[in-house]
């Protein structure tokens, strides 16, 4: 039986000079992309990918490393030339990997809240044994709560909702296989194997990969700058989409 994973991907392709693809964190989908695309869409053919277990993509049973979800993406495209990536999360897990073992061309990195450790390995077993025990309607409230700061929670309830939907319609081989990956994996002593011009940005306000983090990742990428942006937590695209489009756009563009 073969390993390669073909997965679902939405795109956005113009008579453009740069592309960019897009990966999503944990519990979410390519949609979480969608109004920062409709911003770039003029300047950058775009594709916006489901993780493994995610969105329209295949299920797997769990047991699957970042790695294998980084080939996933090398299997699903054959760009030509290289592209863009920015990956959020476990997104940006992902887009590191593609980097070191260049899997895929890569021009430039965008990583977003992410890091080259996330937690530890008893905070993401805690997560793990809570949706096996019941469901993601268990943790979905504690996961938006660590997208989102309290005050975009309060005044933001259309885009709460839509999150929450988001959220429980993930499938929980899917949900629990990711946990495992990201619990599972460590960048740290691979991270000079990144040779891309890299920009690590990070929500001021993130709980779950504090800007202390991304300051630490960037720190550890050869060349790479730190952004962080004040008021906004663990999901950028959804919190504040047109500032994420001016981000990636200046940063492609400069």
């Amino acid at each position: 039986m073969s390993n390669e994973f073909k997965l679902n991907f939405n795109s956005e392709i113009g008579n453009n000079k740069e592309s960019i693809l897009f990966i999503h964190p944990l519990g979410a989908d390519n949609s979480i992309f969608d109004y920062v695309i409709t911003k770039l869409k003029h300047k950058f053919n775009c594709f916006s990918v489901d993780i493994r277990g995610h969105g329209k993509s295949p299920i797997t049973e769990p047991g699957f490393s970042i790695r294998e979800m980084a080939k996933d993406i090398s299997y699903t495209f054959n760009f030509d030339k290289p592209v863009n990536v920015m990956g959020v999360s476990i997104g940006g897990m992902i887009a590191m990997n593609l980097a070191i073992y260049k899997l895929i061309p890569i021009d430039n990195l965008i990583l977003s809240d992410t890091g080259h450790k996330i937690g530890d390995f008893d905070l993401w077993q805690q997560r793990i044994d809570l949706v096996n025990s019941g469901g993601l309607e268990k943790i979905v409230d504690m996961a938006l709560e660590r997208w989102f700061p309290k005050n975009f929670r309060d005044t933001a309830s259309g885009v709460i909702e839509d999150c929450k939907k988001l959220q429980l319609k993930t499938s929980m081989k899917g949900y629990i296989g990711a946990c495992q990956a990201i619990q599972n994996e460590d960048l740290t002593g691979k991270l000079s194997l990144i040779n891309q011009r890299t920009l690590v940005v990070n929500g001021s306000e993130d709980i779950s990969t504090p800007p202390k983090l991304g300051q630490e990742l960037a720190n550890r990428i050869s060349g790479a700058s730190f952004k962080e942006l004040k008021g906004i937590g663990h999901v950028p695209p959804l919190q504040d989409p047109d500032l994420t489009a001016k981000i990636i756009q200046d940063f492609i563009l400069r």
